[in-house]
């Protein structure tokens, strides 16, 4: 297997980054702090190998040109420092506020309404996070599973800066399996958990599906847990439609019955990651430069 055929189970981001573009942000503004990202950017699309991945993604999947797959690259970098600072000036209770536009936000309330907790499973695709603080009308708490390492140090720091927590981080541990009891708290709580369908770390259950025509691996674990669980899933994305708006859409409620055997849940977790599918390859083709897996995602 290549040296980046799959994904660490680590984000990237450094806690002494986000330090400085905190300080920027309370000191100047959010301007400013875009206007240090393009040399930012710059930086890593000159030196960041994962970015081949991305190049290779823009000629097989949008069958873009040589030049024009590198120029994407470099917009494609840009944006996702957009959406770090975005995330991070509204954690920090920065004053720079961000218009968030609903689509089919009315299924969020079918789902607080099933009274069974559920799941949001987004991509990395665009910044969920932003659009998630948006939230709290629904007047229910959200959970947001992660694994443990990328957490911890990066956590610990956004706590002191979070003007307001309004998320509580559920980790994965699976040497102790202590997810499992807080997810089943969390969903006889009625409850959300926050998730993404599209990352898996080395020894986890996948499902291989075709991804844009070719096949891929994806996590087995969100769809196996709305069927263990018998609990409702969306499937949710936010995206950058311009510098200070984000249009946060939402499909309609997926209800899953509880499962009762092995072959019955196979069939529906295929059946749910057809569906998440087709969800996903639908938006990446609509914000082709907001797709942020920097791994070769068909290995």
């Amino acid at each position: 297997m290549s040296e980046q055929s799959n994904w660490d189970g680590q984000s990237k981001g450094k806690v002494l980054g986000y330090k400085i573009f905190v300080w920027i942000l309370n000191t100047f503004g959010l301007n400013p702090a875009y206007f240090l990202l393009r040399f930012v950017s710059f930086y890593y699309f000159l030196f960041s190998r994962p970015n081949r991945y991305i190049r290779d993604y823009f000629r097989q999947v949008h069958h873009y040109s040589r030049f024009k797959a590198w120029r994407a690259v470099y917009k494609n970098n840009f944006i996702l420092g957009q959406t770090i600072i975005d995330k991070v000036a509204v954690m920090a209770g920065v004053s720079d506020a961000f218009d968030i536009t609903h689509q089919n936000g009315h299924y969020l309330d079918e789902l607080a309404a099933i009274g069974k907790g559920g799941i949001l499973i987004s991509a990395h695709i665009g910044n969920w996070e932003v659009a998630g603080q948006k939230l709290n009308r629904l007047n229910t708490a959200f959970n947001v599973l992660m694994y443990e390492n990328e957490r911890a140090n990066l956590k610990q720091y956004m706590d002191g800066v979070t003007s307001k927590k309004k998320i509580n981080i559920i980790a994965i541990n699976e040497e102790t399996k202590s997810h499992i009891i807080e997810l089943h708290k969390a969903f006889s709580n009625n409850e959300l958990v926050v998730m993404h369908g599209d990352r898996f770390r080395e020894g986890a259950k996948t499902l291989t599906a075709d991804f844009f025509g070719r096949p891929a691996r994806f996590p087995a674990g969100p769809f196996i847990m709305a069927a263990k669980f018998g609990v409702p899933l969306c499937i949710v994305f936010a995206v950058k439609s311009n510098k200070h708006t984000y249009l946060f859409s939402t499909t309609r409620p997926i209800e899953v019955a509880r499962v009762r055997g092995e072959a019955q849940l196979e069939q529906t977790c295929r059946e749910l990651l057809k569906r998440y599918i087709h969800e996903v390859e639908a938006k990446v083709k609509e914000y082709p430069h907001q797709w942020f897996n920097y791994y070769d995602f068909w290995a």
